[in-house]
């Protein structure tokens, strides 16, 4: 990687382990004191027992473009009615807010007509320059090493959960300018957060900022845009906090039970339990190996469908995985696929970006890949890519007519008439706003399918998942129909421009 948090991120990780280059923990306090005296002084933060501030803005929806590409648009969820509560005194956080997708999905998941209520601790509450820096500033805090990034000073601290967290300064202000903190991802490895903190107004004596915008060291990619309109500063009646999660110690991750179908002689479809209900996909006999279609779900969810379809026909294991596209929970289990040097075909687009992930550390959230580093093989699809022995025939091809979705790919057994699809339809979704893509990809390619084997799901007919779509699609038009007549334009996806059978004429 070569962007400049992925750098930092590397140089922090040699700067820890540095005395040479790292300046004495004094410095570091000097720093953040004279911090304080930019914000109010160390005394009026320290009086501050609570605040609360409120805005709107913009939240990135994960890894869920249509493309893999660099500059394929991102997809954001709308921030409204926000107001975030900071009990300073009892190091808590509550975000309440109401969010929409700025974007068509198959459930009102991402949809918060009610408000949140959602509580914060420990390194969550890091990204607002005052719990940071009276954190960093507690004597119980461990202070770490001093940088100097694009002529701003560092300092790195470590909460009480044992998070490092880094504080960076403004040298003209001395006002805090970003935080940073490191979370795991399943497709990402390790992953730099980074708070920036412009726009500082005076606030009942205290320096706070009005815009709030965060960042992760994947792409550069802006996580959140988020503009304050108030700020209140020692809050009589504070909102009510929910009570925090028991604190028991995380148990092991259960091995997900995986429910095992035979479909045809030498097809299988393997399913976890998955947020639509039950998730997977095939496994195919090939002459002397497996190929399973789909990494879907969490690490634990793919090793589980890999080592029961390696139990499946003596002497025959898994040696490829087809990915159907590259949002989260369908390409999550790509770094643990390439763990066990399985080989990744997908369409050829999404090779880069796949590069991307199994090259990323996970030092700080170690998984199977960063346990066992391996090459990632891939095999891209053009248009179709066959696989053929004496014993099978496998045809995957490009997805074409989805708007969900591009750089995508579906698979086929001509002589079982088996389609093998990801994200086409379900019956669990409340919606399909793209309900062509099954008629849309048996005609483009001539497929004479009989049986859909779909990720979200169990095996259904064609007509099944045809008349599933429909009824999908007609519940899409009948939610747009109701929007239109309380004068609301403003839902994205409406109005519906396809059903099961096509474009739908204005």
């Amino acid at each position: 990687m070569t962007s400049r948090l992925y750098k930092f991120f590397v140089c922090m990780l040699v700067l820890s382990a540095s005395p040479v280059v790292a300046e004495d923990n004094d410095n570091a306090r000097e720093l953040l004191e004279r911090a304080a005296e930019a914000m109010g002084g160390l005394d009026v933060l320290q009086g501050v027992d609570n605040f609360i501030y409120t805005g709107f803005g913009q939240r990135y929806s994960t890894n869920g473009n249509i493309s893999a590409d660099l500059r394929s648009p991102p997809k954001w969820q709308s921030v409204t009615d926000a107001q975030r509560s900071f009990d300073l005194s009892g190091e808590r956080a509550l975000n309440q807010e109401r969010t929409s997708y700025m974007f068509p999905f198959a459930i009102p998941l991402g949809h918060s007509w009610n408000r949140s209520n959602t509580l914060q601790t420990g390194w969550r509450m890091m990204d607002h320059p005052l719990p940071a820096l009276l954190e960093a500033l507690d004597p119980e805090t461990v202070l770490g090493p001093v940088s100097i990034e694009d002529g701003r000073p560092v300092v790195q601290f470590t909460i009480e959960d044992g998070s490092p967290i880094w504080i960076g300064l403004d040298p003209q202000t001395h006002l805090p300018y970003f935080t940073r903190w490191i979370t795991g991802s399943a497709t990402l490895g390790d992953v730099t957060n980074t708070a920036y903190f412009t726009g500082y107004l005076p606030f009942e004596g205290v320096m706070l900022p009005i815009g709030l915008m965060n960042e992760m060291d994947w792409r550069d990619q802006t996580t959140l845009m988020f503009q304050v309109d108030s700020y209140r500063l020692n809050i009589a009646d504070m909102p009510e906090f929910p009570e925090p999660a028991p604190g028991a110690a995380p148990a092991a991750p259960a091995v997900p039970e995986v429910e095992i179908t035979e479909v045809a002689d030498g097809v299988w479809h393997t399913l976890v339990p998955g947020f639509f209900g039950p998730s997977g996909g095939a496994v195919i006999e090939f002459e002397d190996h497996l190929v399973m279609f789909e990494p879907y779900g969490s690490e634990a969810q793919v090793f589980a469908r890999i080592d029961a379809a390696n139990q499946l026909v003596p002497g025959k294991e898994v040696t490829a995985i087809i990915v159907t596209h590259h949002h989260d929970d369908h390409a999550a289990g790509v770094r643990a696929a390439v763990s066990r040097g399985i080989a990744i075909i997908a369409q050829a687009r999404n090779q880069a970006l796949y590069e991307e992930w199994v090259s990323r550390p996970a030092v700080y959230f170690p998984d199977a890949l960063a346990r066992n580093p391996q090459p990632m093989d891939f095999i891209p699809v053009d248009e179709q890519l066959v696989l053929e022995d004496a014993t099978q025939r496998l045809e995957i091809y490009q997805v074409v007519g989805n708007f969900h979705m591009s750089d995508a790919v579906l698979a086929y057994l001509p002589q079982e008439r088996i389609l093998m699809e990801g994200d086409f339809s379900e019956d669990s979704w409340t919606w399909n706003w793209w309900a062509n893509s099954l008629r849309a990809n048996m005609d483009h390619y001539d497929l004479d399918a009989e049986i859909v084997l779909p990720v979200h799901g169990v095996e259904a007919t064609v007509e099944e998942k045809l008349a599933e779509a429909q009824d999908l699609a007609e519940a899409a038009q009948a939610f747009c129909d109701a929007q239109r007549e309380a004068e609301i334009y403003s839902f994205f996806g409406c109005p519906v421009r396809y059903d099961s059978e096509g474009p739908i004429l204005p």
